[in-house]
């Protein structure tokens, strides 16, 4: 049975991808920061729905001992792992001239610093397997001033897939998948008059649900995307 890592894995994106794996019988490890008892729900849901394995494991990402402690815990668990999706991810969007240096240093640590750590030391327990990198369409067409500091962590991570794709090759295949607007509790508080502006930059007219950005994942994670590596995938409807 094969073991998938999902960042950030208790809500959005990565509760619907750890989802997806699970109803295909992977082992799950589920990565959350604070929340442990909504983690420890989600696999007791798992573990009934899917008859599979799953592993909680709290950890910032952004601090390396605690990112070393959890690939160790999954070693010990598991054995190795076949599958990791650097999902996790924060924004803190402010008016430029009120964003602080310490914000954007968060913004980075999370965004681009931890998938870093976690791709470093995760890599050392893979055998032939795959990575998945979230970044987003912000990072290249869809950006926004008040999201700088999200717009440059997800474009660095565009560049730490090509740079991973290369050192990893080939028994591991690096990928990147760039997210549009999702309906996530990330964007729960934004204007109905913003989202309209959204949605009609979109071809679909919609924000996307958090299930068909999980199927793209678990699709480049398996062997029928064997021959793609290294790409960099829009996944946001089409923008004009």
């Amino acid at each position: 049975m094969k073991t998938v890592l999902i960042t950030g894995s208790t809500r959005g994106i990565g509760l619907a991808t750890a989802e997806v794996f699970a109803q295909n019988g992977y082992n799950i490890v589920l990565n959350y920061l604070n929340n442990e008892a909504l983690a420890l729900k989600i696999a007791q849901d798992f573990t009934r729905k899917y008859q599979v394995k799953v592993l909680t494991c709290q950890c910032n990402i952004g601090v390396e001992d605690e990112v070393k402690d959890m690939v160790k815990k999954i070693k010990d668990t598991f054995g190795q792992i076949d599958c990791l999706v650097n999902n996790a991810g924060i924004a803190l969007d402010n008016e430029l001239t009120s964003k602080s240096k310490e914000e954007f240093n968060q913004v980075l640590e999370t965004n681009l610093i931890g998938p870093f750590l976690v791709t470093k030391y995760v890599q050392q327990i893979m055998g032939k397997g795959s990575i998945i990198n979230v970044s987003s369409n912000g990072a290249t067409t869809n950006g926004y001033i008040e999201a700088i500091d999200y717009d440059a962590s997800k474009a660095g991570l565009i560049a730490l897939t090509h740079d991973f794709a290369k050192a990893l090759a080939p028994k591991i295949r690096v990928n990147c998948i760039l997210p549009g607007w999702v309906k996530t509790d990330m964007n729960q508080d934004l204007s109905e008059k913003f989202q309209e502006t959204q949605k009609n930059k979109c071809l679909l007219k919609r924000f996307a649900k958090p299930e068909e950005i999980a199927q793209v994942i678990y699709f480049l994670a398996n062997d029928v995307a064997s021959f793609v590596n290294d790409a960099i995938i829009n996944v946001d409807g089409g923008l004009k």
